[in-house]
């Protein structure tokens, strides 16, 4: 369907065409939200957006603190679970971080597209950009540590994520010194397109005045700002659900992080109601771990090789996977298991940890660590809590890209 905005563009910025009733909420910097009818929370800048919703900085000026706003898009408000799943994961000072996004308050707003879920959350951006800035002291075991003590803490509660990769891995940002004017003083005025609809009847209440580009952050990132070891929360509980539900709903993990009992059946029988558990979570969480430490995927998640199924199995098996009868009469007969081809995998991931500044024995821990949690038998997986009791993680610890800290 073609945008019905003149000036339409297609990166970076939310699609157009989900302003409209069911859609999404219709804001702009420099609103004001909150619950019944309240002005509490002021819109600062964009930090990022989706089909269901949009994520907004913003200032609570109540408790005179940045956080994070997610508006959900009104069609799925009804039906969206994060809100509750949320208020299931949260805890109260003094109980231990649990590095799980926390919910901070939650509402409902009205526009014309609809009656839209607010989810007030700490403010925290992903991890991967945190990493990249100066003065940033990157223990990837600490790293690893957290990530897997908030899947341990989310899994205990009967939750299970669904939907985990780098982007939804994310660090805090203590911005609470800064006003929202300090704020835009040193990131500039954002980037805007204007909104003007082809068909001038179209309700103007129905989409903001201009899409929003998200910020340059850079002038932010001044000392006390950031930590020098980033406190890990995982992010967007939005796919997650109640272990307990029965059928699992659909998986929405990219494949490059997707559990193969769910992959496998996708790719075979266009089967994309497979059914799954938190082990998928595990193998989702090993994948998304090893991009992190690594600098790159273990599975490129391409559509011109996840669609085409002999290269998905091939891929898989590197690993060190027997593949079972029924994967194999789908694969190439040319290709088949051999331990060889998994360590030869495992041996270039260790080149790749060294490189990124990683002992030879710390590199050897995590990729026996990422073995345990990379098994073809979701039966077979470790829970988030054993895999916590790891040799790897008792060790002493070092630092990624320690060549890089201990310069600046």
């Amino acid at each position: 369907m073609a945008s019905p905005f003149v000036f339409s563009v297609a990166e970076d910025v939310e699609d157009d065409r989900n302003y409209q009733p069911g859609g999404l909420f219709p804001v702009k910097v420099g609103d004001s939200l909150g619950p019944e009818g309240s002005t509490r929370y002021r819109i600062v800048a964009k930090l990022g957006y989706g089909s269901y919703s949009t994520v907004w900085l913003a200032r609570d000026l109540v408790a005179k603190r940045t956080v994070a706003v997610k508006i959900v898009r009104a069609s799925e408000t009804e039906t969206s679970r994060e809100a509750a799943i949320l208020e299931r994961l949260r805890v109260s000072p003094p109980l231990t971080d649990p590095a799980v996004l926390q919910l901070l308050d939650s509402f409902k707003v009205t526009s014309a597209n609809g009656t839209h879920q607010v989810l007030v959350t700490e403010l925290a951006i992903r991890l991967t950009d945190v990493l990249k800035l100066p003065r940033i002291e990157v223990n990837t075991r600490n790293i690893v540590r957290q990530v897997l003590e908030g899947l341990a803490f989310i899994h205990e509660r009967g939750v299970v994520h669904g939907d985990l990769y780098p982007d939804n891995i994310g660090a805090t940002v203590d911005l609470d010194s800064l006003s929202e004017i300090d704020i835009w003083e040193r990131c500039g005025p954002p980037t805007i397109v204007p909104l003007v609809a082809y068909d001038p009847a179209r309700d103007a209440a129905s989409f903001p005045p201009h899409l929003t580009y998200g910020p340059d952050l850079d002038g932010l990132w001044k000392k006390g700002f950031t930590p020098r070891e980033p406190h890990v929360r995982i992010l967007d509980l939005g796919c997650a659900y109640l272990a307990e539900q029965s059928p699992s709903p659909r998986c929405h993990t990219p494949r490059a992080y997707m559990a193969p009992e769910v992959l496998f059946p996708t790719i075979a029988h266009d089967n994309r109601d497979a059914q799954w558990d938190w082990r998928a979570d595990i193998w989702a969480m090993g994948c998304t771990i090893c991009t992190i430490a690594r600098g790159g995927v273990l599975f490129h998640g391409g559509f011109t090789v996840w669609t085409r199924w002999p290269d998905a199995v091939e891929a898989h098996q590197r690993i060190g996977w027997p593949i079972s009868r029924q994967f194999r009469t789908k694969s190439n007969p040319k290709v088949f298991y051999t331990p060889e081809a998994a360590d030869a995998l495992w041996a270039t991931t260790l080149l790749h940890l060294q490189r990124w500044g990683q002992t030879a024995e710390d590199a050897q821990g995590l990729v026996a660590l990422l073995r345990r949690m990379l098994v073809i038998d979701p039966m077979e997986r470790p829970t988030a809590s054993e895999l916590l009791k790891d040799p790897y993680l008792i060790s002493t610890t070092t630092l990624l890209n320690e060549n890089v800290s201990s310069s600046i």
